[in-house]
């Protein structure tokens, strides 16, 4: 993928498209969309074919939204993303039908999700680079957004209706906030790698 977004931005140039300055943004754009749609395209599939097209389409729309504005753990190859992708999936969608009937099962997995989600997001990264002023713009929305989310499963679980809907809405918050809560985990674990670095190093020195 990363070759294909570098082979269309050197076409761009050679045909005076952009400037050169924008080549990196516009491989980086290239390759990110690229991969989203492939990805899900996949995910689709085997959503449609494994668990019915409303509760993969309601998931896709809701993930894809919260998305947007969270971030969270990258992987580090295409392959290893789409693999994790679909795995997640499978894994999240036959959890949440089949734990739908107990009634206490969906509004758990509401609040847990969200509780990380608050406390967890939005992630900032190198390839993102978000500044504070934007980072507490984004965090903002967030919180507005799950506000909205959190309103809509109330609203469907009162009024019992569209199921898959509130399947969907479930596992999108659920697989938002796995992926938070690992990218946090690697935040940490690196952080923790470079103070023991940073104090080896002055013990050599000393």
């Amino acid at each position: 993928m990363h070759n294909f977004s570098m082979l269309l931005t050197q076409k761009c140039l050679s045909m005076g498209l952009i400037d050169k300055s924008y080549s990196e943004w516009l491989s980086y754009s290239i390759e990110k969309r690229a991969t989203t749609l492939l990805t899900w395209f996949v995910l689709c599939l085997v959503g449609f074919f494994g668990f019915g097209w409303k509760l993969t389409l309601s998931f896709s729309i809701f993930f894809l939204l919260i998305r947007k504005y969270t971030n969270g753990y990258h992987a580090a190859t295409y392959s290893h993303c789409l693999f994790l992708s679909i795995l997640m999936e499978i894994i999240i969608f036959t959890f949440v039908s089949s734990i739908f009937y107990f009634k206490w099962a969906l509004p758990l997995i509401l609040t847990v999700s969200s509780i990380l989600i608050w406390c967890i997001a939005p992630v900032n990264t190198a390839s993102i680079h978000w500044s504070e002023c934007e980072l507490k713009i984004v965090k903002t929305a967030v919180r507005w957004l799950l506000f909205i989310l959190n309103a809509l499963a109330i609203l469907l679980i009162k009024l019992q209706i569209a199921p898959s809907i509130l399947q969907g809405l479930s596992a999108a918050l659920a697989a938002d906030a796995i992926t938070l809560f690992i990218s946090s985990c690697q935040k940490l674990k690196g952080g923790r790698t470079n103070e023991n670095s940073s104090q080896g190093i002055r013990q050599k020195e000393n």
